[in-house]
């Protein structure tokens, strides 16, 4: 191998660590992924969200990215505590995104339930919010 090509290869690397350091950042810090195991970043209010109850049957629903692991946590969250939801993949589903962007869903995840609407994730809030609509059946692990 040559000098060039030891180079080459350098550079090629280093572009490729920096344009995933960046897109990574990016991803961080542009609100599209929900909030942590923390209560920052999670906001929880109340409405009208008789719209989409009536197509899901009074299901909890729930938008999420593919891609989310703070979905992945709610999801895995709601299917221990046996709670049936309906999931909605925004990044995956043209009547998702359409239905995300009515609702002006910036940031995911977003959970229904009942009146209630939780943005981000936090397990504490989200059992909370499974008892006070009648949805949980256990506690959350501490």
């Amino acid at each position: 191998m040559n000098f060039k090509s030891i180079l080459t290869t350098i550079a090629v690397i280093a572009l490729a660590l920096g344009l995933g350091v960046g897109a990574g950042y990016l991803v961080r810090h542009s609100g599209l992924m929900g909030g942590g195991g923390g209560s920052g970043g999670v906001e929880v209010t109340q409405g009208d969200y008789s719209a989409i109850y009536a197509k899901t049957g009074g299901d909890v629903v729930v938008y999420t990215l593919s891609t989310c692991p703070f979905c992945q946590q709610a999801k895995a969250l709601l299917a221990k505590q046996n709670v049936s939801f309906v999931e909605r993949v925004i990044d995956k589903d043209d009547v998702a995104r359409k239905e995300a962007d009515g609702l002006k869903i910036n940031s995911v995840p977003v959970i229904f339930i009942g009146d209630t609407s939780m943005r981000g994730y936090n397990e504490a809030k989200l059992v909370e919010l499974l008892n006070t609509h009648g949805k949980a059946k256990a506690k959350p692990a501490a």
